[in-house]
């Protein structure tokens, strides 16, 4: 399927492909903002105007694939039983013009050089469950907020939603920043509990192996090593202008494993001084 590729357009064609993306979300967010179980519960198929019922009413999973997706099969030629409504062709037309390309650019991405499943940009701590894409993202998401944080002096993050925690300990390990998580499914919750734990038993081993990372981790902190909690976890949030801690060994955090105490949510990791990633 073709699509735009934003890397061939100038500046100013960005900033136009953003207003037009935009004004189009916004005109379709009733149907874009739903999920698959409320097409049956909130009866969605109702909210959509007559003329598109008519038109799409009776077609099978491949025939609108085929009809609103122009994905027909080998040798297959798109043909229309009805008339479709104009507003209905004007966004098949809308999203063909709009949508990115599916096709990947003829150069691989810099990171993904060396191994095509591991993003240089992270350290292997901060890959590790995470697919490819994934990391690519946690990386310039994490960078962005990073560099936003630093220009405006914001001193908190607050993640919502955030799931097993993957953004949350690149954020707060790698790049040094006061992080706290919101998650409300307490199955994910769990999930990253146990990968905070550990992330922070490799991180310790680590240290171990390469005594000078606390040793740069204690002066960016601008303090000497601190004091571990009694069960390895942080126990209670800093004073002001108290010391996080290092790298490896964390100060302390709100809540046993969560962003507030009255929250639920991963283990809210406090300020590091950064991984080189």
């Amino acid at each position: 399927m073709p699509g735009v590729c934003a890397r061939g357009l100038s500046h100013g064609e960005r900033k136009q492909l953003a207003v037009n993306l935009t004004r189009v979300l916004a005109l379709y967010r009733s149907i874009l903002d739903a999920y698959i179980i409320e097409f049956f519960t909130d009866d969605l198929w109702g909210t959509l105007p007559c003329t598109w019922q008519e038109a799409l009413d009776g077609l099978n999973p491949p025939q609108l694939a085929t009809l609103l997706l122009g994905m027909p099969g080998e040798g297959e030629v798109v043909r229309y039983r009805s008339v479709w409504p104009l507003t209905l062709l004007a966004l098949k037309s809308t999203a063909y013009a709009l949508a990115f390309t599916r096709t990947p650019g003829s150069q691989t991405p810099s990171e993904f050089l060396e191994n095509p499943s591991q993003s240089s940009r992270l350290t292997a701590p901060f890959r590790k469950h995470i697919r490819p894409k994934k990391q690519h993202e946690i990386w310039r998401l994490g960078e962005l907020v990073k560099k936003l944080s630093d220009l405006t002096g914001c001193t908190q993050v607050v993640d919502v939603g955030s799931g097993q925690g993957h953004l949350s300990r690149f954020m707060s390990l790698g790049l040094g920043l006061m992080v706290k998580s919101i998650e409300g499914d307490q199955r994910l919750v769990e999930r990253a509990q146990c990968l905070d734990q550990e992330l922070l038993q490799a991180l310790e081993k680590e240290e171990r192996r390469n005594p000078q990372i606390r040793a740069a981790g204690a002066a960016a902190s601008g303090a000497g090593p601190p004091v571990a909690a009694e069960s390895g976890c942080p126990s209670g949030p800093p004073g002001p202008g108290e010391p996080c801690g290092s790298l490896l060994h964390p100060g302390s955090a709100a809540g046993p494993a969560g962003g507030d105490p009255d929250s639920t949510g991963p283990a809210a990791l406090p300020s590091r001084a950064g991984l080189p990633c």
